[in-house]
């Protein structure tokens, strides 16, 4: 879910773990102050005042066998409360396509629910979606379909696949207290084989789920040796059910030192802070970008709908920055204006009992 790397400009020096880990502490007083205003002189030298923006679809949700802590769609878990469906259809994931597009989105990724996609008739239809999005729009097509294998990978890339996500969730030091039934080396396996596949990487974390501050250093530590191309920055927000649905969201000035310290130690990666923003920013989720993000998500979230796309664009403009088009910014079906709800993605806060409430900070 992003676009070429930017180079390094003259000057320009990613910051040393060592300071990262000084850094990341920091939450109050004129060295934090000091800290955000770097990150975004940084922002802007490489990556200029345009912000990307991603949507993204719940292709297919619920009865995963996985047993991620953070996570309500797992079947681990009864007592938590996600939507549950198959696979949607290929024109309704492009169809899902064309709204975020017209929201503003540059990027659009299909996410399913589940280790791997192992059945035929599933990969025929992401296959079809990606073929379909890359002829009846201009975002680049991405998709988050957990660990992957080189086979699948060529045939999504065949038809037009640009961007594979597959976030680490955290650092490896603390991936076992998070997840139990795969292992932090099948997940960096699946980056690098879709890395030596030419695939543009998106590949962060979520922060928040009982780590310390230098695991989360530990993390961009990990992301920078990978050399991955997209930073998706995200933050719990605890669902009820889960092994972490008691845990309390970090602060805003948490959130905040994290996006930064990524940004000076990944200058040239592109930063989205993704979901959680809502709920562990609250009122702070403007200053993103002086924290060092050049991206950030339109519309709703995998099981929790975030602010509208209208506010997203607000949010944007009211920094002085503009939305980055896509690379065919003459047939771009974004005019400026995003509606006021989310048209894609709209399980999440569909009525009934396998439906989440709507967060809209």
């Amino acid at each position: 879910m992003c676009e070429t790397r930017a180079a390094l400009p003259p000057g320009i020096e990613p910051i040393s773990a060592e300071e990262a880990r000084r850094l990341i502490r920091l939450t109050s007083g004129p060295e934090f102050e000091a800290m955000l205003d770097r990150a975004a002189a940084v922002r802007h030298a490489v990556h200029g005042d345009e912000v990307s923006l991603c949507g993204i679809t719940n292709a297919k949700s619920g009865s995963c066998p996985e047993d991620c802590g953070f996570c309500s769609q797992s079947a681990h878990f009864k007592d938590a409360d996600a939507p549950t469906y198959a696979l949607l259809s290929a024109r309704e994931i492009v169809e899902q396509a064309k709204a975020a597009e017209a929201a503003g989105a540059r990027e659009f990724s299909i996410v399913c629910s589940g280790t791997r996609i192992s059945k035929e008739e599933e990969l025929s239809v992401i296959e079809e979606a990606i073929r379909l999005i890359k002829a009846e729009t201009t975002v680049e097509p991405c998709a988050s379909l957990g660990l992957m294998r080189e086979p699948d990978i060529a045939r999504l890339q065949a038809a037009g696949l640009m961007h594979l996500h597959h976030n680490l969730e955290t650092a490896p030091s603390h991936f076992g207290n998070v997840c139990t039934t795969h292992t932090f080396q099948e997940q960096i396996d699946t980056v690098r084989t879709a890395k030596g596949m030419g695939l543009k990487l998106c590949t962060g974390g979520i922060l928040g789920m009982g780590e310390s501050p230098e695991q989360r250093v530990e993390l961009a530590e990990v992301l920078r040796d990978l050399d991955v191309d997209c930073v998706p920055v995200n933050f719990l927000n605890p669902r009820p059910g889960t092994p972490m649905g008691h845990l309390k969201a970090i602060t805003a000035e948490e959130c905040l030192a994290a996006v930064a310290v990524f940004r000076l130690m990944m200058p040239t990666a592109h930063i989205f802070v993704m979901g959680g923003r809502e709920v562990n920013l609250g009122g702070r989720q403007d200053d993103i970008f002086r924290a060092g993000a050049n991206g950030t998500m339109v519309g709703n979230y995998l099981t929790s709908a975030g602010r509208t796309p209208e506010q997203v664009i607000e949010m944007i403009t009211g920094q002085g920055m503009s939305v980055r088009p896509t690379p065919d910014p003459e047939h771009w079906a974004f005019h400026g204006e995003a509606p006021a709800e989310t048209r894609w993605n709209r399980r999440v806060t569909e009525p009934g009992r396998r439906a989440l409430r709507v967060v809209r900070g």
